[in-house]
């Protein structure tokens, strides 16, 4: 993933977990009035109107599980509105959620749903 940092913010949220130190603890929050379409190698995320807003670039290729993908902003850029993300996904144990992908989106097409949650 290319990001400028010089012009990023980062979350200051995010921290690791005490109990488990590759885990992070951290908000999650949910895709809202978007699409995701392939698009070679990653996806596009496109609003009702087919605009463009931001990208996912999955870890693995033809999972088969059904996905209920949520996403954690992990830092942006006020300038244009766009947020970094990791792509998670609901583990089977409540409050845990796993990463599959990367990516960029529109900050407007972002809600956040949970607090203090745990991504393995």
């Amino acid at each position: 993933m290319d990001i400028k940092t010089k012009l990023a913010e980062w979350v200051d949220t995010l921290q690791f977990d005490k109990e488990r130190e590759h885990a992070l603890i951290t908000d999650v929050g949910k895709f809202r009035d978007c699409t995701m379409e392939p698009d070679g190698d990653h996806h596009v995320i496109l609003d009702f109107s087919r605009r463009k807003r931001g990208w996912i670039r999955y870890d693995v290729e033809n999972d088969s599980e059904p996905r209920q993908e949520r996403c954690v902003v992990i830092g942006g850029h006020e300038r244009d509105f766009d947020y970094y993300i990791l792509v998670v996904v609901p583990t089977r144990v409540d409050g845990e959620y796993r990463r599959v992908g990367v990516g960029t989106i529109h900050c407007s097409y972002v809600e956040k749903c949970k607090k203090d949650v745990r991504v393995v």
